[in-house]
């Protein structure tokens, strides 16, 4: 092979590697940032889609979830305004009924005072500022004329035991009212009715009940439940008719103790007032 012949290769193929350059500055370009372009351009471009893919999917989804919590909330009219609720006192929890044998028991001094003590803890007028009043737009109430500027307002859920409270003592009216007229009693019970009826269906509690007889099962000493004989030798409908409702279901309610810690701390002094607000 002659030197001519080798120095026309070499240039030809210095011309080949311009042209390429010419052609292709992004490819000249990544190869003097990375070295030598990845060998295998189509894995990547099928990883590169199915993170695409698999992104595009956890979009919708969150969409989905989020259009869905949006109709949710706005299925729900907005609720009237309140100070507690604007005060952040209004908390939800989860928990569930449980059956309370004092507040079942007839008359008794300690189940009189059980109820005593609960109304007398947070059974209490609270205390809105006027400007609070104007702010959220509440409902004109009379004047602290102990306090002025500041006006009088009681919480829904403390009325309501109330009224609950005046009812169970009118059926024993000779205990609690020996000197009210059946007139003053019936008026007063009658007002109470009305508010634990509407109150109630205004809740609309969703809760379960469910008829069940607590002999049909025991836990054994391992810690699992059994069924009793009496519940496998019973036919369906002999199990039925022995059982008895139960309300003791899961619930969510508000926090009562969120409730009371807030009203304590804007309620009214009775003190200023001769024990007594409003009549």
């Amino acid at each position: 092979m002659s030197a001519n012949y080798s120095l026309l290769r070499a240039r030809e193929s210095q011309d080949e590697d311009v042209s390429e350059v010419e052609k292709s500055p992004h490819q000249s370009r990544y190869r003097l940032l990375f070295g030598k372009l990845d060998p295998h351009p189509r894995l990547w471009l099928k990883l590169w889609a199915m993170c695409n893919t698999i992104f595009s999917i956890f979009l919708v989804i969150a969409a989905f979830s989020l259009s869905y919590q949006a109709r949710s909330l706005t299925d729900r009219p907005v609720p009237p305004p309140s100070p507690l609720r604007e005060g952040g006192a209004e908390r939800f929890i989860n928990t569930r009924y449980k059956p309370d044998k004092l507040f079942q028991s007839p008359p008794s001094d300690e189940v009189d005072a059980a109820w005593h003590d609960w109304l007398r803890d947070h059974d209490r007028l609270i205390r809105v500022s006027g400007g609070k009043v104007k702010e959220l737009g509440l409902p004109e109430a009379v004047e602290l004329y102990a306090d002025p500027g500041n006006y009088a307002y009681g919480l829904g859920v403390y009325h309501q035991m109330h009224c609950l409270s005046r009812l169970r003592k009118s059926f024993y009216p000779d205990r609690y009212y020996p000197n009210a007229t059946q007139h003053e009693i019936l008026h007063h019970t009658s007002h109470c009715f009305d508010v634990l009826r509407q109150a109630i269906l205004c809740h609309g509690d969703v809760s379960l009940v469910y008829w069940w007889n607590q002999n049909y099962t025991y836990i054994d000493e391992t810690g699992t439940k059994q069924y009793t004989e009496e519940f496998l030798q019973r036919t369906p409908q002999e199990r039925a008719t022995g059982s008895f409702v139960t309300w003791d279901s899961e619930v969510q309610c508000r926090d009562m103790d969120a409730i009371n810690a807030w009203a304590k701390r804007n309620a009214v002094n009775d003190d200023d007032y001769g024990g007594q607000v409003v009549d």
